[in-house]
């Protein structure tokens, strides 16, 4: 696996797009360690596509190979971060969300994107203050009374 060196690292290594007046989705173009640099101009990038708004984030993790300390604690002191979705499907990605389980922002770790953009949505519309009154309208064909899935770290804790 081909992995971007931080000295090469620049705005196309990553997507950026605004799914809604306060939401935005973030994957990575191609396998690549995120570093603190990476961090502050994909945060600075959503905030200017929200209209500097707080928005809720859903993070396709699935090509992120690492993320260094710097980049992590950039994430997850981000003020401008209502609350982040981590999307994945191995256990390496699982791995590379935890870190934001204890960020100043709800974060949880998806394998669904559907069930991700059903949290968010219902996330964003019970935290966000924005005055302009809206609600976050992702379109999801999901049940929202089917039950989710307990994840492993919740049967450690028994």
């Amino acid at each position: 696996m081909t992995s971007v060196s931080a000295s090469t690292t620049n705005a196309e290594d990553y997507r950026i797009v605004r799914l809604d007046r306060c939401a935005v989705f973030v994957s990575m173009a191609r396998p690549m360690s995120i570093t603190e640099q990476d961090a502050l101009q994909i945060l600075h990038n959503s905030f200017e596509l929200t209209q500097h708004r707080q928005y809720a984030v859903l993070v396709d993790v699935g090509l992120v190979n690492d993320v260094t300390p710097a980049a992590r604690r950039v994430f997850s002191s981000a003020r401008n971060i209502l609350v982040a979705a981590m999307l994945g499907s191995s256990s390496m990605d699982r791995v590379l969300a935890a870190p934001y389980e204890h960020a100043v922002y709800p974060s949880e770790y998806f394998t669904d994107k559907d069930e991700a953009l059903l949290w968010l949505r219902l996330m964003h519309d019970r935290l966000c203050q924005d005055p302009v009154k809206h609600t976050l309208s992702l379109t999801i064909d999901l049940d929202p009374f089917r039950p989710r899935p307990q994840s492993a770290s919740s049967y450690s804790s028994n």
